[in-house]
């Protein structure tokens, strides 16, 4: 995928259209949501030496930040906290492979 696809693809989860991210916003958390986005993550790969767009390292860098952030709404829903914890951690993975750690 380009870049653009990249970026494209990781915005449709952040949109009010079903996105995985939106919906975890508002307190929702699927399953079926957060494996799609994680298939997303998984099938993107970044060279070694790959200078990357700034949206796409936004898009990037604020999941883990973001998914860190609804626990609380997680726990406030009474969602199950120990599949979001386990899915949050799969998540920082995948942007810990993508773009590494210092």
């Amino acid at each position: 995928m380009t870049d653009p696809q990249v970026i494209e693809t990781l915005e449709a989860e952040w949109s009010p259209d079903g996105g995985f991210f939106w919906e975890l916003r508002e307190g929702r958390f699927a399953a079926s949501g957060f494996e799609r986005a994680l298939a997303k993550l998984r099938a993107i790969t970044i060279e070694e030496e790959a200078v990357l767009p700034r949206r796409l390292v936004s898009l990037l860098w604020y999941i883990p930040l973001f998914m860190q952030w609804q626990v609380e709404r997680m726990r406030e829903g009474n969602g199950d906290l120990t599949a979001y914890t386990h899915a949050a951690t799969l998540m920082e993975n995948e942007i810990a492979r993508l773009l590494g750690v210092p």
